[in-house]
């Protein structure tokens, strides 16, 4: 399970604000860091991708700034960077005062939910003070019914250093007033940067959105649904065994090439995460957008760090006008790995412009339009009852951990018989893991099918087909939560469907008690096993099935390609070896051979299967028992 962050002070700022307003002069007299790391960057003067530096605020509190460009063009960069973000640094230049892009983007961290944040009057030593007074008021219409309308407002000038610590004092203020964000059940963090590094190979950055992540740790990578590792790991630039929500980290994977993972990829614990088709959401559309929005229309949809394009259909009603909200579904180009919760942001596709946003509450279920049952559904799942939300942490694909302050919600599902305990520290909600054992059972019967000579598939061979990301523990533990609500046999290292019996058809079932038998009778000397299974009537085709059969029903053992004893004279033999061997005694093989009473052509292959199964061990010339 997660274990709460020790480091509980560290938060995410996101730059906002026009372009060539000063954000990124602001964070470098802040931090000392340029984060215009491009040559275009560096060439244009204006930021183009998102950058990133640590600040460490006058209280100690750890912070990460995002620096966003400002530039209409690079908006969806923009919103990219806001994602994940504690606090917004609006920054303002006083000599131009509140631009369109200034707009937008309260706009956008609005939508994201941003509910803290400063404004940073920049430039302050340019103007005279009756001009900064007009700013400023300026400023405050521009917040008014916005979640920032009581930001403070900071003059300052990042060039002469005027007010550069009351900045640094102010966010340490606004910080100090936001939750700890420990997330329910499982660690997800989209990805905002990929990188390589020589020696070390791919390299991606986020904030974690929720749960925990340590070294070594096996995750999937979504949409594409790809297992990688935790190879190593940074928060800040050092190297820690274990990052926590809230927290911006970089991920050292394992098992992806560079060229595999691009932003708006989520790295997340398997399951957590699905490749959203369709999304249900609470849609809302921002008051001063042009027109309407009529269902079926295709906007930019931004969630996470991920951007593509969508389709909007309402659930209610055939437009949504300005400043209204419904419920709808999208419905993406491409896949997007998402979860309920998230929050998104749509703009137009001509001319592209924000003109709305909001919640996702859930992925991968259609609704039907002017449905009342499923209207309340969704009506559910956007109230967020702490119940509910837990059963939606648990409801992917493949069980979840539940962090710790969703414990007293998780026991009170499991005896409601709503959530299914799968093993140590993990759990599934009910109709989730009653759709992966009809997932299970489709898979079984597809195997015996196959093979029905077959006592069932083999456990690792089962993981593999069904939830590679799940290490072998978990996965046995699921495998026994299935044996023990009775969807499966299991026999040693095989699954197999509950009441399946690996039976041959009565031709082919008289043929193999004739070979048997024949067996049986030659006791240590058996035939060639081509040869046995030709007198005994075994069609070719059928012989490797029904031998494999033989041998796990346990009335054969194979001991090489064309060589298998009965049972019942093996078992006698090696009987014989254990008491010869008995009290430290050796044996040769020549002492073998007419201990058995066979030739050497069947004294070797059973002495070597004795070796193999660890009856006896070889030291040079003579055997002894283990």
């Amino acid at each position: 399970m997660s274990t709460p962050a020790p480091d509980a002070g560290f938060s995410v700022i996101g730059t906002a604000g026009h372009v060539d307003h000063g954000k990124t002069t602001l964070v470098r007299a802040l931090t000392g860091v340029d984060t215009d790391r491009l040559p275009e960057e560096k060439r244009r003067g204006i930021s183009i991708d998102l950058g990133f530096a640590a600040l460490t605020l006058p209280s100690g509190r750890r912070a990460a700034i995002v620096d966003v460009p400002g530039h209409e063009r690079f908006v969806k960069n923009m919103v990219a960077g806001a994602t994940g973000i504690d606090c917004c640094l609006l920054v303002v230049a006083a000599d131009e005062g509140v631009m369109p892009q200034t707009r937008e983007h309260l706009d956008i961290v609005g939508l994201l939910g941003v509910a803290r944040g400063l404004v940073a009057l920049t430039k302050a030593d340019r103007v005279e003070a009756d001009w900064l007074d007009l700013v400023r008021s300026d400023v405050g219409d521009a917040l008014s019914g916005t979640l920032l309308a009581e930001a403070p407002v900071v003059v300052c000038d990042a060039v002469t250093g005027r007010g550069l610590d009351a900045v640094a004092d102010s966010l340490d203020r606004v910080l100090a007033t936001a939750p700890g964000r420990r997330g329910l059940g499982a660690m997800r963090m989209p990805v905002d940067r990929v990188f390589s590094v020589a020696g070390f190979g791919t390299v991606v950055t986020g904030t974690l959105a929720s749960g925990t992540v340590g070294v070594e740790d096996r995750l999937e990578l979504m949409p594409a649904g790809r297992a990688v590792r935790v190879r190593g790991l940074q928060v800040h630039g050092a190297a820690v065994e274990r990052a926590y929500a809230g927290q911006r980290a970089a991920i050292n994977l394992a098992g992806i090439d560079r060229d595999e993972v691009r932003r708006g990829h989520v790295v997340a614990t398997a399951g957590a995460v699905g490749a959203g088709r369709v999304l249900a959401v609470r849609l809302a559309l921002l008051g001063r957008a042009d027109r309407a929005l009529a269902t079926g229309a295709r906007v930019h949809l931004h969630v996470g760090t991920a951007e593509g394009v969508a389709r909007v259909v309402l659930l209610e009603g055939d437009e949504l006008a300005p400043g209204g909200q419904a419920y709808a579904l999208l419905y993406p180009a491409e896949p997007l790995a998402v979860a309920a919760g998230d929050r998104f942001v749509i703009r137009r596709i001509s001319p592209v412009t924000t003109i709305g946003g909001g919640t996702v509450l859930d992925v991968g279920r259609r609704y039907r339009r002017h449905e009342g049952k499923g209207l309340a559904v969704l009506a559910v799942r956007e109230r967020g009852d702490p119940r509910e939300l837990v059963r939606a942490a648990l409801a992917g694909e493949l069980p979840a951990a539940a962090a710790p302050d969703a414990a007293p919600q998780v026991r009170e599902l499991v005896a409601a018989g709503e959530v299914v305990p799968v093993g140590d520290g993990l759990w599934h909600e009910r109709a989730a893991f009653e759709r992966l054992g009809s997932r299970v059972a489709a898979t079984l019967a597809a195997y015996h099918a196959r093979f029905p000579l077959r006592l069932g598939i083999p456990k690792e061979e089962l993981r593999r087909s069904l939830w590679p990301s799940l290490e072998p523990r978990a996965s046995n533990d699921l495998v026994e939560r299935l044996r023990a609500d009775g969807l499966v046999a299991v026999e040693g290292e095989r699954v197999a469907a509950a009441g399946w019996r690996a039976s041959p058809p009565p031709a082919l079932a008289a043929a193999a008690d004739r070979l048997v038998a024949d067996l049986e009778a030659a006791g240590l000397a058996p035939p060639q096993l081509t040869a046995a299974l030709r007198t005994a009537g075994v069609p070719p085709a059928d012989s490797d099935e029904l031998l494999r059969w033989l041998a796990d029903s346990g009335r054969i053992v194979r001991v090489a390609d064309d060589l298998a004893f009965a049972r019942g004279p093996l078992e006698a033999a090696v009987a014989r070896v254990r008491t010869h061997l008995a009290g430290g005694a050796t044996a040769t093989m020549a002492e073998l051979r007419d201990l058995l009473g066979v030739t050497r052509k069947h004294a070797v292959p059973v002495g070597e299967w004795m070796d193999r199964v660890h009856i006896t061990r070889r030291q040079g010339d003579v055997r002894r028992l283990m």
